[in-house]
């Protein structure tokens, strides 16, 4: 029997340029699967107070409530997000930004 693969949403908000993004809201929301976390994904994105807005639902197999994940993710030159997850005990997360520009490095407590 297979685990099960309950998801994490990353929503992150960033300027015009794409140049400078956070990640909100902090903790990400936990979600069943993945399939849920895809039909609340254009909800949640509204309520973001950013010029530009990406969101992306992550499987993270095994995931019990309140159990941290660590989510690493970047954005690709054109501005795809891409992102893992996996769970940690109370590892940092960490996010980095990479574009043709200076690479930003955030980081960030773990969700």
């Amino acid at each position: 029997m297979e685990p099960i693969t309950a998801a994490v949403m990353l929503i992150l908000g960033c300027d015009h340029a794409m140049m400078v993004c956070r990640q909100i809201p902090e903790p990400a929301p936990h979600y069943a699967s993945v399939e849920a976390c895809e039909a609340d994904k254009d909800m949640q994105v509204r309520f973001v107070d950013f010029p530009v807005a990406v969101a992306d639902c992550i499987g993270v197999p095994g995931l019990a409530p309140g159990e941290k994940v660590a989510i690493d993710w970047r954005l690709d030159a054109v501005g795809n997000l891409l992102a893992d997850a996996e769970l940690r005990d109370a590892a940092p997360m960490t996010a980095e930004v990479k574009t043709d520009a200076p690479t930003l490095v955030a980081s960030a407590g773990g969700v």
